[in-house]
């Protein structure tokens, strides 16, 4: 019984030890613990960059990588961020391995040469020479003068060998000295900072992971990179790669959450961050698409790390427009703008913007240049048309509307048919299309690719051979007021068709033209259609195009029908 009592009073004391050791455990870090873990994070990322510079630099020695890393990485530090001055030494030993590099290299080109200007004089000396020794008759000599050229060219060729060597071993030589150095220097901060072994990247896993990278299988390569990760710990590219594999696999929370990690060990180590901007701007559409309101506070904080990353100032510039930030939008674009960067989405992207903000001044003058004009797609330039009304919009965008699009009569066995050509700008693939002459609606029959353009078949439903005056072509986009586009008979195609054709009865058929291994009937005249008006949301807009419509653009001329083959591919949504 003695001992039962002793057991039991043993027992409830180690309980009771073990629970007072999981409340201390439970106790929240102290403040000052926290800092010094961030310190000692960003000690290790701080020393996983510099391990992964040199790293890249040797397993590719090329005048992209090394501008690159000199640019991107090392001229690139913020160094109100650097407190050791080991860390100094060793950015500073990654500046000596990209300069020893191209002095390797550009002596290695000097050698190459001088090699082939020795060799090309002594060539050609020798065998000016033996040109004369020929004629002359002296074969002993041309012999002996020929072996003693290829011998001479041995011996340079082997002096060659024999200097590039010199500049081998030297820098074989160089990077022994400087990788000694750099193990060093990285060791006493690892140790100084009581950094974990597991939080340092070796050149091994740098090695796997642009395998990894190379995996076209998103999900192959999100597994590979998982078993990664516990190398990768505080090296920000690898939370990146995953947060860029977990996107493109639709795993919207993961890819978030993957990017908050990021943000916490990858901010503030350069002046300008492409990878964190790019990151900042796929969590603000990620917060987008989720409703999230941070997302405006996210696209900010892209812009705060690097303004140079065209990409990602385009997608920040949609999300704080959908918000109504015009003018920090704005910004985004006109510095993609100002600095070349991705000039043809920018400018469409800054189109859009104006009109969404209704900023009518600045969206008129940037439509009253041509080159403007035609980077917008036919939708939005009627938009924009719609917003501005008739007076507004600059005659560029008027002559430019009117020659995007026309029409010619064709035949279909008895039947009356219209083929409509348009430029890719309408984006007619993406829409649903029909036809009618006020009284019968025309069948869509289908639509083929054509020079500079897209061709689209309709074909009467009634037996009538007679084609109308005008006719309405009505385009309906997802998410759009539909637009009806008059089509008016050309005058203009009729008089030229009458001056270079004979004059032949109405209803006459021509005869066959063979075009392209087919052949089509084609109505007396040849009349084409020209758009007469366009009605979009209520919004009336007369074209009255000058005769240099079509012709400031020769890519626009495919878009005049003349005799095109009237197969067409099936029938598609119409």
């Amino acid at each position: 019984m003695k001992r039962l009592l002793t057991t039991l009073l043993l027992t409830a004391a180690l309980c009771s030890a073990a629970a007072d050791t999981v409340l201390v455990a439970q106790e929240p870090a102290s403040p000052a613990a926290d800092s010094e873990s961030a310190i000692r994070r960003r000690t290790a990322v701080t020393l996983n960059y510099c391990r992964a510079a040199p790293h890249r630099i040797r397993r590719h020695p090329t005048k992209p990588v090394l501008v690159e890393e000199q640019q991107r990485i090392l001229d690139n530090l913020d160094l109100n961020q650097i407190d050791d001055p080991e860390v100094i030494t060793l950015y500073r030993s990654i500046l000596d391995e990209i300069s020893q590099v191209e002095v390797t290299e550009r002596e290695r080109v000097v050698i190459d040469e001088q090699f082939r200007r020795n060799v090309h004089r002594k060539l050609g000396t020798d065998f000016f020479v033996v040109g004369a020794q020929v004629a002359t008759g002296q074969l002993g000599s041309v012999i002996q003068t020929g072996a003693n050229s290829w011998w001479d060219y041995r011996n340079n060729e082997a002096r060659r060998d024999a200097d590039t060597w010199k500049v081998e071993k030297a820098a074989m030589s160089g990077v022994m000295t400087r990788s000694s150095s750099f193990l060093d220097s990285f060791w006493k901060l690892s140790r100084k900072n009581e950094i974990p072994d597991r939080w340092l990247i070796r050149d091994q896993e740098l090695d796997q992971l642009g395998v990894i990278l190379n995996e076209r299988d998103p999900d192959r390569r999100l597994r590979m990179l998982t078993r990664l990760e516990r190398f990768m710990e505080c090296y920000p590219p690898y939370w990146y790669y995953v947060a860029r594999t977990q996107q493109q696999l639709g795993q919207i929370a993961a890819a978030a959450e993957t990017y908050h990690r990021l943000a916490e060990i990858g901010s503030g180590h350069f002046r300008q961050d492409d990878m964190m901007a790019s990151s900042m701007a796929n969590l603000a559409l990620i917060q987008e698409a989720q409703g999230d309101p941070g997302a405006i506070e996210t696209a900010r904080m892209a812009w705060e790390h690097s303004n140079r990353n065209w990409e990602s100032n385009l997608v920040c510039a949609w999300v704080l427009g959908r918000h109504e930030e015009y003018q920090d939008a704005e910004d985004l674009l006109l510095c993609n703008l100002d600095e070349r960067l991705e000039a043809e989405q920018s400018t469409v992207a800054l189109v859009s913007l104006y009109f969404h903000s209704e900023n009518q001044e600045p969206l008129a003058a940037l439509l009253q240049d041509p080159a403007v004009v035609r980077q917008v797609p036919i939708p939005g330039l009627l938009l924009c048309a719609r917003l501005l009304g008739m007076e507004k919009t600059p005659a560029s965008a008027r002559n430019h509307l009117a020659s995007t699009l026309s029409a010619t009569r064709r035949q279909n066995g008895q039947n009356r048919a219209i083929a409509v050509m348009a430029s890719p700008d309408w984006k007619l693939n993406d829409a649903e299309t029909r036809v009618s002459d006020g009284q019968y609606t025309f069948r869509f029959t289908g639509y083929r690719p054509v020079n500079a353009g897209v061709e689209l078949s309709f074909v009467g439903t009634d037996n009538s051979r007679e084609l109308p005056e005008s006719f309405q072509l009505t385009v309906n986009y997802p998410g759009t007021p539909p637009i009806r586009v008059t089509m008016a008979n050309d005058r203009r195609s009729a008089a030229d068709s009458t001056d270079s054709h004979p004059v032949i009865a109405p209803g006459t058929i021509r005869s066959r033209v063979p075009l392209l291994g087919s052949a089509i009937n084609s109505f007396a005249g040849g009349s084409d259609y020209r758009i007469e008006s366009i009605e979009v949301d209520g919004i009336r807009l007369t074209m009255h195009p000058e005769q240099t419509a079509m012709e400031e653009d020769p890519e626009k001329q495919a878009l005049k029908p003349d005799d095109l083959p009237g197969e067409s591919s099936p029938a598609r949504k119409g």
